[in-house]
């Protein structure tokens, strides 16, 4: 992301939920995040914490809908270092831990070990939705926790799936490698749209 100087953001600002979603989801948002001085707002504390994802302000009447409909548990999307926020939240709120917070997934990036490209391959971790095709890569700490159905994660969402993705050898060679294992996964799930979601990028962390 563009250096943004800090006089025109505002930082560690927070959401309890149902003030706004993230925008490439649609999904109600509960944490930290910070404001562009262009309006803009995104997940995080700063622009340094990553990944940084748009949010979008719910409308009067969709927050008023969804707070009419909410169930016994809060929707947060959570990556690996989000769980002491999580529990300083519910504890300021009195609310308990087991009923009120179901996880749902963040997109995670990736980054492949020297130990990785000595090897030749290291495995990329997704999850697709059970009712679209809406892909997420996740990290393996998230991977682990729908695919065991942990029971504070909203894993019956999701199908997790993961890919054993060349990373090192004859560009042309890895690239096909890749692709096919894509187009294999793809029919292993019975869904489209995972080549689409990787853009195709069959060369991508290749050295």
């Amino acid at each position: 992301m563009t250096y943004i100087p800090s006089n025109r953001i505002k930082t560690n600002l927070y959401t309890n939920g149902y003030e706004l979603k993230i925008s490439s989801t649609g999904v109600n948002y509960v944490g930290p995040y910070w404001k562009k001085y262009t309006g803009e707002m995104f997940t995080g504390k700063t622009p340094n914490d990553k990944p940084s994802q748009l949010l979008t302000p719910f409308t009067p009447a969709q927050s008023n809908n969804a707070l009419t409909n909410k169930t016994s548990y809060s929707l947060i999307e959570i990556d690996d270092t989000d769980t002491t926020l999580v529990q300083e939240y519910l504890n300021a709120n009195q609310l308990d831990y087991s009923k009120q917070v179901k996880f749902l997934p963040l997109p995670f990036y990736p980054t492949p070990t020297k130990e990785d490209y000595d090897l030749g391959v290291f495995p990329r971790y997704f999850c697709v939705k059970t009712n679209e095709n809406a892909y997420i890569e996740i990290s393996k700490k998230t991977y682990d926790a729908i695919t065991t159905q942990k029971k504070d994660w909203l894993w019956e969402l999701y199908t997790p799936f993961q890919l054993i993705w060349t990373i090192k050898g004859e560009e042309k060679e890895v690239e096909k490698t890749n692709y096919n294992i894509t187009i294999l996964q793809e029919q292993r799930l019975k869904r489209v749209g995972l080549k689409e979601f990787l853009r195709n990028n069959y060369l991508k962390f290749f050295k």
